[in-house]
């Protein structure tokens, strides 16, 4: 009896469809959080901490998540001193605000 199915092109077929899925859960960042240094590295071209924390945080005290932002202990104080940051949210308002952002200021020393 001749084969109905080709199992070679349904094993590709599966294979491929589980493998989109997969990259589309990876891509997709809702619930998760990052630490500064991932948020820096993928968001913030690199720059070090020290910048992120003045030239983000401090600049743009509407990210902190106690004004509704996406930025959980923005500086170390009583109440805890890691930050943590919401990826999904922190990319929108990077995507939005991305422009106003001096880029090319310098931390003081």
């Amino acid at each position: 009896m001749d084969q109905l199915i080709n199992t070679s092109i349904l094993k590709n077929l599966v294979k491929q469809i589980v493998n989109e899925s997969i990259k589309d859960n990876q891509d997709d960042l809702t619930g998760k959080t990052w630490s500064i240094d991932e948020f820096r590295k993928i968001c913030c071209q690199g720059k070090g901490k020290s910048w992120v924390r003045t030239f983000i945080f401090d600049e743009y005290p509407e990210v902190n998540a106690k004004c509704g932002g996406f930025v959980v202990n923005p500086r170390k104080t009583a109440e805890g001193s890691r930050t943590i940051i919401f990826a999904k949210e922190a990319c929108e308002w990077m995507q939005k605000h991305q422009h106003e952002i001096d880029w090319n200021a310098k931390v003081p020393v």
